[in-house]
């Protein structure tokens, strides 16, 4: 007797690598060239963390001089000389600008990665293209404010994400209609190290958007356009508005 075998519709989301065309490897190019230091910018940064730490050593910086001139009154202890406060002060500022040199290093950090993942995918001359077929989709948005981030789910169980203004190619009019731009089919081309979305191409009738949830995740945090989620659908929802995440 045959066993009965459950026919299952093979998924038509798919990736395979393949040679990058010539405008391709222009995209690629002209993103590493945009990857330059910007000296600038980074004295900036520093200088913001001092500057703010000189606001509030000028709004909390009274506050302590006036509680410790109250306990000196009161208890008869000394809590140090001009000199231990100026320094308390300067160490205070080097604080604030030490952490704008954090950032500034983990920034360049980043971008060194980025520089070398670029020139991998150009030195080796191939791109990654992704197929997807998309099943449903759910809505993302800041405090009811358009506009979406959309979360699709593939018919081979992944997520990617997308933004709606790269989608459509224009900000939402206020007081406009909601409408699904959310695509059944899409062909996303990327590099195949650094991941960068080279070119995009959509098909099909748009997906009817399931649910709306409010977004929490922090904007340094949320996906970029174009993104395959490296999560289960399942938790993709709690990720983005928060549901998931221990309170602080």
């Amino acid at each position: 007797m045959t066993p009965m075998v459950e026919a299952r519709e093979r998924p038509l989301s798919l990736s395979y690598r393949r040679p990058a065309d010539t405008v391709e490897r222009a995209v690629l190019e002209e993103a590493l060239d945009e990857l330059r230091l910007q000296p600038q910018a980074d004295l900036a940064e520093v200088g913001s963390g001092i500057g703010l730490g000189l606001l509030s050593l000028i709004f909390i910086g009274p506050l302590v001089l006036l509680a410790a001139w109250g306990l000196q009154f009161a208890t008869g202890l000394s809590f140090g000389t001009d000199r231990t406060w100026t320094i308390a002060a300067l160490l205070w500022l080097a604080v604030w600008g030490g952490a704008g040199v954090v950032r500034v290093v983990a920034k360049r950090a980043r971008m060194t990665a980025a520089k070398r993942a670029l020139a991998a995918d150009i030195a080796s001359e191939e791109v990654v293209e992704e197929s997807w077929r998309f099943v449903e989709a759910i809505g993302y948005q800041e405090a009811e404010k358009l506009p979406l981030l959309y979360v699709l789910h593939a018919d081979n169980g992944g997520a990617v994400a997308f933004e709606e203004t790269k989608l459509i190619g224009r900000e939402r009019v206020p007081g406009e209609a909601v409408f699904s731009a959310a695509p059944s089919d899409a062909v996303l081309v990327r590099g195949a190290k650094s991941g960068l979305l080279v070119s995009e191409n959509y098909s099909g009738p748009p997906l009817p958007i399931l649910e709306i949830h409010q977004l929490t995740l922090p904007r340094e945090e949320r996906p970029a356009h174009g993104t395959p989620l490296d999560r289960p659908w399942g938790a993709v929802s709690p990720w983005l508005t928060g549901k998931g995440r221990p309170s602080s």
